[in-house]
């Protein structure tokens, strides 16, 4: 039986529970709002009645993974709705050939205009994600983005989001000697919600997902992106982490291959 993780949540949820569940945190990733039993029934075409739905996500609020922010008022997502949601789209993460090579054909031209690769791939994942990209070694951090966390804050204070970006480089050691306690199962990916680790304060309703690469130089970094939940929640921004992984993950790796 694979060890438990930060990232693998103990669930004893059924299909049908999961089904719902992932249901309503994909509307509110996509629309940034909550769905209510008809709702769910009719867009995802359930097979049981709308009256099950309702039953079904009074016992998912009861399990700690929906709240009702007030009386009628249909139910969103806690933070363990999306960390069990994050850790289902990791372990079925497929980056298609045609995503690698886009990736690799970007990276290139970063190369032939001279630029500081690590300062371009931050860049990459703050423009594609619409989050903070940063990339960190024992040497230096980049770090791009910030507006967007301004543009689109979470649900808790962003003062401690910033003011964990302003101290990145003092959690060097948590990320370049790794925590396989964040690390998902069959993954090189590594995941922080807020409730998860004292270690890293990135305030409430924020995430951070991470990955080790090797630059132009050899040496060991870390990439990674800092957004609010539902901004991680998208399958196209974890891809891209593990596409950078995959691509530059090796000590040998060679981007101009």
């Amino acid at each position: 039986m694979p060890r438990k993780t930060f990232s693998d949540p103990d669930t004893n949820l059924t299909s049908r529970q999961k089904n719902l569940l992932f249901a309503v945190i994909k509307e509110h990733c996509d629309n940034n709002e909550s769905i209510g039993s008809k709702e769910l029934k009719e867009k995802y075409n359930f097979s049981f009645s709308s009256a099950t739905i309702r039953n079904e996500l009074v016992e998912l609020r009861d399990l700690g993974y929906l709240f009702q922010p007030y009386t009628n008022a249909s139910s969103k997502p806690t933070e363990k709705a999306f960390k069990l949601f994050v850790s289902q789209l990791i372990l079925g993460l497929q980056v298609t050939g045609r995503q690698q090579k886009e990736l690799r054909q970007q990276i290139m031209e970063m190369e032939k205009k001279e630029a500081k690769l690590s300062k371009e791939i931050s860049r990459l994942l703050s423009v594609t994600t619409g989050g903070v990209g940063f990339v960190l070694n024992k040497d230096q951090e980049n770090i791009t983005g910030i507006g967007n966390l301004l543009n689109a804050p979470g649900d808790g204070k962003i003062s401690e989001v910033l003011n964990f970006l302003d101290n990145l480089d003092s959690y060097k050691g948590f990320f370049l000697e790794g925590d396989s306690k964040t690390k998902s199962v069959n993954s090189n990916i590594q995941t922080v919600f807020a409730g998860d680790n004292p270690i890293l304060p990135l305030g409430q309703g924020y995430a951070m997902v991470a990955t080790e690469v090797y630059m132009e130089d050899g040496e060991k970094s870390v990439v990674g992106l800092v957004t609010p939940i539902q901004f991680l929640a998208k399958e196209k921004n974890l891809e891209l982490l593990k596409a950078l992984n995959d691509m530059l993950g090796k000590p040998n790796s060679n981007t101009t291959k």
